[in-house]
């Protein structure tokens, strides 16, 4: 008996700006804050959903072959929304078209203009799972010198306007003598 030989892929949810100044940021750590996080209520997406519309993706792309090649095997493993993360299997040879598949995929529900980006393929679940918790380690850590930065900006400003103000308390000699 032949073993099944599975890929896992480690996917994200980019959510779409909520307003033109979140889609004016600059920098890069603000870019990364504001298109993980969701201030919207998104609770009608979950594994049910995401597995309906790549299904459904699936089927209008590449047809019955396609949807009856590739539906065979999909499990989504796992997801959460509170990391916006979740893992996926599929037959190893089906991998090409699930990967496709997440590209074209840019609603869920009554979300739209989200993208699930594909992050990582493995063959193991495990080697998966500790890169996920390498990468989130690495980000909450990009997240936390991106805080400080902005509070030793702001003390810097503050430190300014005082300097400011205390220049223009200083009275000026008059040149009338």
């Amino acid at each position: 008996m032949v073993r099944l030989k599975s890929r896992y892929v480690l996917f994200e949810i980019i959510y779409p700006p909520e307003s033109m100044a979140e889609a004016e940021l600059d920098r890069m750590d603000d870019v990364m804050m504001g298109f993980h996080k969701s201030t919207r209520n998104y609770h009608e997406i979950n594994s049910k959903t995401i597995l309906q519309e790549i299904r459904r993706v699936v089927q209008y792309n590449f047809g019955d072959l396609g949807s009856g090649q590739l539906t065979s095997l999909l499990h989504l493993k796992y997801f959460s929304n509170a990391t916006s993360t979740g893992i996926l299997r599929c037959h190893r040879e089906d991998l090409n078209i699930l990967l496709t598949t997440l590209a074209l995929v840019n609603k869920i529900g009554d979300c739209e203009g989200i993208i699930l980006n594909p992050v990582k393929v493995s063959g193991t679940i495990k080697k998966l799972e500790q890169y996920a918790i390498r990468r989130n380690h690495n980000f909450i850590n990009a997240l936390k010198r991106f805080e400080l930065n902005k509070m030793k900006i702001s003390e810097m400003n503050m430190e300014s306007s005082t300097f400011e103000n205390e220049i223009r308390d200083i009275p000026m000699d008059s040149e009338d003598n």
